[in-house]
């Protein structure tokens, strides 16, 4: 088992930049109104950042690591958790480990499938 080592106020920063980055995107293709903050949407549209910004950083990872077994559900769990604080919304609090689960295996499903096929050969 890989350990990735990070403290929980690391992964907060590093997913807090990820959701203003998707929060701008989705302002200029129009689906959040301009001018809005994190801290000013509601828990189900913070939450859709939240998703898509864990989804996209896991994406940035080493391929090793996804694929390996590491605590990388852990770290997701207790850094969805502290966006609790930050964003003054308690519903993140109920994040659990499952739902990170959710977010990480198809992800490392598909990288497991596309290294095992050597399609990179054919590059």
């Amino acid at each position: 088992m890989i350990e990735i080592k990070i403290t929980t106020d690391s992964a907060l920063r590093l997913l807090m930049e990820r959701m203003k980055f998707e929060l701008r995107l989705r302002q200029k293709s129009g689906m959040i109104k301009y001018r809005s903050h994190l801290e000013d949407l509601s828990f189900s549209e913070a939450m859709q950042l939240v998703e898509s910004s864990v989804f996209d950083t896991i994406f940035l990872l080493p391929v090793e690591i996804i694929t390996s077994q590491t605590n990388l559900v852990s770290i997701i769990t207790s850094t969805v958790r502290a966006l609790s604080r930050v964003l003054h919304k308690e519903e993140f609090l109920l994040f659990n480990e499952k739902q990170s689960r959710n977010l990480i295996e198809p992800i490392r499903k598909f990288l497991i499938q596309e290294t095992r096929a050597n399609n990179f050969l054919k590059n």
